[in-house]
C-alpha cells in the first residue's frame, strides 16, 4: 500500500470515529429525505385531470388544467424566499414539520370538494407545503448526514420524488380521480409524525447560541455515549452568532467566498431548466406525437417514470464511488447529445427515423436520472456555505421555480414558432454549457466534510491545499498555515496530518 492510500485510509478512519453512522442517524436522514414524496405525487397527480374533466362533477376547462398543472411552480416563486427566512427563524426541522402536518387535509379537500374553487384552494395549499419542502430538504439532509455516505443520502430526496411521480401515475390509471386523490393522502400522516422524532439541525442551534441543545441533537444522531466534542467544535468553527439574522446573511452573501458557490449553483439550476427538463417530463406525449411517434399516453408517462426512478436509484448507489463532478459532467453531455441528435433529425426531416426522438428521450431521461437530476440538488446541500445556507437555498429555489415555470409555459409557443427540432438543439446547448461550467469551476465534494467545503472558494485555498498535500504525500507532518481555521487543527489532530474524507 502506498503512502497516499494509507493516508486516505487513516483519514477515513478518523472521520468515521468523529462522524459515525448510527441506526438512529440514518433513520432521521431517511425521514427528512422522504418528504419530497409530496413533490413527486403533486406532479404525478396531474395525470388524473383527464378523468376529472370526463367525470363532470364540476366543469373543468383546458385553461383550468393548465393552471392546476402549473400551480406548484407559481406558488414556489413566492414561497421559496419566505421558507428560507422562516427556517432561519424557527429551525429547518420545525418548519419541515409545520409544512408536512396539514398535507393530509389538503389532499382530502381536493378529493371530496364539490367545487372547482375548493380544488384550487387545496392544490394551492399543498403547493405551499411542497415548495417549503423543496427549499429545505437538501441543506437539512447534508447537515444531518455522515460525510462518507452523504452522496447516497442526498440522492434519496430525488429517488422519493421520482417514486411519488410514478405512484401518482399508477393511481391515476387504476382509480377514479377522487379515489386516487384521497389515497394520495395516506403516506403523509405517518411521515409527518416521524419528523417529530428527528432532532433539530445542530448547525442552526449553534447559530442561535443554543450550544447545549446542539450537543443534545448530536447525541441523538451519534449515540448518547458518543464523544460529540470534536463534531460540535467543527460546527462552531464555521458558524458565528451574527449568521442567525437574515440581514447579516445578506451581508455575508456579498463576500467572495460565499457569493461564488451560490452564483455557480444558481447558474447550474437555471441552465438545467433551460436545457428542457420541464418540457421533456411535462410534454412527453406531445413531443412524441409531434415527432411522429404514436404511443399510448399512459404507457408513455409510466415508462418515463419507471426509467427516471430506476436511473436515480443507480445514481444513489454510485455517487459515493464515482463522485459528483464526473457524474454530473458526463450526464450533462449525454443529455446534450441526445437532445442535439433528436433536434437535428427533426430539423432535417429525415424519413423513416421516427424512432430517433423516442430513443433520444429515453436516453435523456436515463442521463437525467443518473446525474443531471440529483447531483445539482446534492451540491445545493454541500457547496452552499454555512453562513448563507438557508438564504442562498431559498434564492436558488426561487430562481429555479421562475425558470421552470417560464420554460414550461412558453414551450408550446416556442415550438409553434421555431419548430421542435431547433428548440431541442437549443436545449442541448444549455446542457453542454452545464458540463463546461462544472468541469472548469465546481470542485468535487465526494468524501469532504461541510467544514472542508467552507474554504473551497477562498482566494488562498489552492496554494495551501497543494503545499499541505505535498507535505502529507511525503509522509511529513503538516504545519498550520497562516489563516487556517480552528477546524484544520481539529482535523489534523484527528487524522494525524491527513485531511478527513
Amino acid at each position: 500500500m502506498d503512502k497516499a492510500t494509507e493516508s486516505d485510509n487513516k483519514g477515513a478512519e478518523g472521520d468515521g470515529e468523529r462522524n459515525p453512522i448510527t441506526v438512529r442517524r440514518m433513520a432521521c436522514v431517511m425521514v427528512i429525505a422522504s418528504t419530497p414524496l409530496l413533490n413527486g405525487m403533486m406532479v404525478g397527480w396531474t395525470a388524473v385531470l383527464p378523468k376529472l374533466q370526463e367525470d363532470g362533477s364540476f366543469p373543468v376547462s383546458d385553461e383550468d388544467v393548465t393552471w392546476l398543472v402549473s400551480l406548484m411552480l407559481v406558488v414556489g416563486i413566492g414561497v421559496s424566499p419566505a421558507a428560507g427566512a422562516l427556517a432561519e427563524a424557527l429551525g429547518p426541522r420545525r418548519v419541515m414539520f409545520l409544512a408536512m402536518a396539514p398535507v393530509v387535509g389538503f389532499w382530502l379537500l381536493q378529493a371530496f370538494t364539490p367545487y372547482l374553487a375548493l380544488l384550487y384552494v387545496g392544490r394551492t395549499a399543498a403547493s405551499v407545503s411542497a415548495s417549503m419542502v423543496c427549499t429545505m430538504v437538501q441543506p437539512l439532509v447534508a447537515e444531518l448526514c455522515p460525510t462518507r455516505i452523504r452522496g447516497m443520502a442526498s440522492t434519496m430526496p430525488e429517488v422519493m420524488s421520482c417514486a411519488g411521480v410514478l405512484l401518482g401515475y399508477v393511481l391515476a390509471y387504476l382509480l377514479p380521480w377522487d379515489v386516487a386523490t384521497a389515497i394520495s393522502a395516506a403516506p403523509f400522516l405517518p411521515l409527518s409524525l416521524a419528523i417529530l422524532f428527528v432532532p433539530e439541525s445542530p448547525y442552526w442551534l449553534v447559530r442561535k447560541k443554543r450550544i447545549d441543545a446542539a450537543e443534545r441533537s448530536l447525541r441523538v444522531l451519534l449515540g448518547h455515549t458518543a464523544d460529540v466534542t470534536k463534531e460540535l467544535d467543527a460546527i462552531r468553527s464555521t458558524t458565528t452568532l451574527k449568521q442567525a439574522k437574515v440581514k447579516n446573511q445578506m451581508r455575508e452573501l456579498r463576500e467572495r467566498r460565499n457569493a461564488i458557490p451560490v452564483l455557480l449553483m444558481l447558474s447550474v439550476f437555471v441552465l438545467r431548466e433551460l436545457g428542457g427538463k420541464g418540457p421533456v417530463f411535462n410534454y412527453t406525449v406531445y413531443m412524441f406525437r409531434n415527432a411522429g411517434v404514436q404511443l399510448d399516453a399512459f404507457y408513455c408517462t409510466v415508462f418515463v417514470g419507471v426509467a427516471r426512478l430506476a436511473s436515480t436509484c443507480v445514481s444513489a448507489c454510485t455517487l459515493d464511488l464515482v463522485g459528483r463532478k464526473p457524474l454530473l459532467v458526463a450526464t450533462a453531455v449525454i443529455c446534450a447529445v441526445s437532445e442535439g441528435v433528436a433536434g437535428a433529425f427533426l430539423f432535417l426531416e429525415v424519413e423513416g427515423a421516427a424512432w430517433v426522438p423516442l430513443v433520444s428521450v429515453i436516453v435523456f431521461v436515463i442521463g437525467y436520472g443518473i446525474g443531471l437530476g440529483p447531483v445539482p440538488w446534492i451540491y445545493l446541500g454541500e457547496l452552499l456555505p454555512t453562513p448563507v445556507r438557508s438564504l442562498s437555498a431559498a434564492l436558488i429555489t426561487f430562481s429555479y421555480s421562475i425558470t421552470y415555470f417560464g420554460v414550461s409555459y412558453l414551450f408550446l409557443r416556442v415550438i409553434a414558432s421555431l419548430g421542435l427540432g431547433p428548440t431541442m438543439m437549443a436545449f442541448a446547448a444549455a446542457n453542454l454549457i452545464i458540463a463546461l461550467l462544472v468541469l472548469c469551476f465546481i470542485p468535487e465534494t465526494k468524501g469532504r466534510t461541510l467544514q472542508d467545503m467552507e474554504t473551497a472558494f477562498a482566494s488562498n485555498v489552492n496554494s495551501q491545499d497543494h503545499s499541505q498535500a505535498d507535505t502529507m504525500t511525503a509522509g511529513g507532518e503538516a504545519t498550520p498555515a497562516k489563516g487556517e481555521s480552528l477546524m484544520d487543527d481539529y482535523r489534523r489532530d484527528d487524522t494525524k496530518g491527513v485531511p478527513s474524507v
